[in-house]
Order: C-alpha cells, then structure tokens, then sequence
C-alpha cells in the first residue's frame, strides 16, 4: 500500500523548482482499442506516484493527493514519470498503483528553480500488454441479452440516471423486501491467480455488496461470500470503484471458475434503488494461453 508523501529536503539546493498536475483521466488507446464504449473509461484515480529522472539518477518523489504541487530539488532536463494511484477497495489508507494503467512519461522537460513545470490534465490507457477484460457489461440497448439476470437487474435509459452512453443497470427493492442477490449468468474462467479486479460504477440508496459465488473444488458446493459492501451514495451521486477479489478468491483454493455476485439489502423497509454500470472483471492475461 501507498501513503501520501511529504518530503523533506536534502542535498545543497535550497529552492525547488515545482511539478503540477490536476487530474488524470483514462483514455482509449486508437493504436490498440480496448473498447467502442465511453464507458470502459470511467476511473478514479485520485493520487499520482511521482518519479524524475535522467541518464543519471531516478529520484522518486512520492505519492501525492490530485490536484498537486510538488516541490523537486533539482534542475535541468528530466523525464517526469506518473503512475496513476487509486483507492483499493474505495479506502484511502489503501491506495495503490493500479497494475492495468500504464505509466505516463513525460520526457524532455526542463525544472527550474522557483519556477513551476504545469502538466495539467493528463490520460493514462490501458496496459493491454498484460490486461485481460474477464468480463464486460455496458448495458448499452444495442446489446440483446444481459449478463445479469434481467428479472432483477433492469436496462434503463433515462438520461438523467445513466452514468456514461446510453444505458445502466437498475434494481429495485419494494419497501417490504429486505434483499436482491443477482449472479452473472456466465461462470468465468481465469488461469492467471496473481491479480483480480471489479471495476464498477455504482450509485445506490442501500447498501451493495459485492463477491463471489464458487466452489474449492469440483465436487464440493456452491458458495456465496462477499468481499465488500458498498455505502449508499444517492446524494453523492455516481462513484467508480475498484474492488480487489484476488483475497476472497483464495477463500475458493483460486478454483478456476466462478461467478460475480452482487447483493443489495434493504434494512429500513425504503424503496430501494440500485444502478450500476461500466462492470469489467480484469486480471492478467493467461501468457500461456495468450489470452
């Protein structure tokens, strides 16, 4: 995990030049195309890792909140690398680069002491190299089928509910209904046990949790258990989220399939409300199987 840092100087120089950055956003990459949909790029990357370097050194910063201003002791020509930092789990004493952003170099850039080095917004794309979509759901209306049960999980279109393009997910609990549990249809299949991740867009009124349902082995039974539950944001609106399930895949001895579970509880008898959108299951591609 990733603390914020907080420098102290060192060596001779006393006055720093200054290194800026206000946001950074994800991009599709036009040379290797992840997506068609606006939606594979949502993100949350609310802290950067930032390292200087040249031919001879590399001199790492730190870890800093976006928007930040850096102080850099030293001057002259470097390359300023940034490594898009997000929240584990949507906790902030857990914030860690995510493996399947690439790093940003920016070369030939010139510090100046007492001089600010402004870099703005920047885009990051997807390591494709090593990125594998497990699983992907858009709901977007050209798409015919779901990969939810479409007898809980609903396609709505309204443009003030959706998060990104045309469609999002939606749940609905009536005041008297205490849950809604939903797997995804389709059992997946992953080799590579070393990195798993849901990323997922969620704006709801209840609490959601979010887990697997598999088994330890071939013979053994199916179980559910959830690896996070999700505070309700209705007032906060929308919120992207990157859940780490590499752990409580190890619960299930890392069997080779499962399914995505979501569970959405209503314990003040209200009438819940559930939306979601921009789901993709990611780990590392099988190298073995290039896939």
């Amino acid at each position: 995990m990733l603390g914020l840092s907080c420098n102290k100087f060192e060596g001779e120089q006393t006055v720093p030049a200054f290194v800026s950055v206000d946001a950074i956003g994800v991009a599709n990459d036009p040379g290797n195309s992840v997506s068609n949909y606006s939606g594979c790029f949502t993100s949350n990357i609310d802290a950067v890792q930032i390292t200087v370097r040249n031919s001879e050194e590399n001199h790492r910063l730190g870890v800093f909140e976006l928007p930040c201003r850096v102080p850099v002791l030293r001057q002259g020509n470097y390359t300023i690398s940034l490594q898009p930092v997000i929240k584990l789990n949507g906790i902030a004493a857990t914030r860690s680069i995510y493996p399947f952003y690439r790093d940003i170099d920016i070369k030939d850039q010139t510090l100046v002491a007492d001089s600010c080095l402004s870099l703005g917004t920047l885009s990051t794309t997807y390591e494709t190299q090593f990125f594998r979509k497990v699983w992907e759901e858009y709901f977007e209306p050209e798409i015919p089928t779901l990969s939810l049960p479409d007898t809980i999980v609903h396609r709505v279109s309204a443009a003030d509910t959706v998060r990104s393009d045309r469609g999002c997910g939606a749940v609905y609990l009536a005041p008297g209904q205490s849950a809604a549990t939903f797997i995804s249809n389709e059992e997946f299949t992953v080799n590579n046990n070393s990195t798993l991740f849901l990323e997922l867009d969620y704006w709801t009124n209840v609490p959601l949790s979010v887990g697997l349902c598999s088994r330890t082995s071939l013979n053994s039974r199916y179980d559910t258990y959830y690896a996070i539950s999700l505070y309700p944001n209705f007032e906060k609106g929308w919120n992207k989220i990157y859940i780490q399930l590499g752990r409580l895949w190890s619960q299930y001895n890392y069997y080779k399939s499962f399914h995505v579970a979501f569970q959405a509880v209503n314990n003040n008898g209200i009438e819940g409300k559930v939306y979601i959108d921009n789901i993709k299951l990611t780990a590392y591609k099988d190298i073995a199987k290039g896939r």
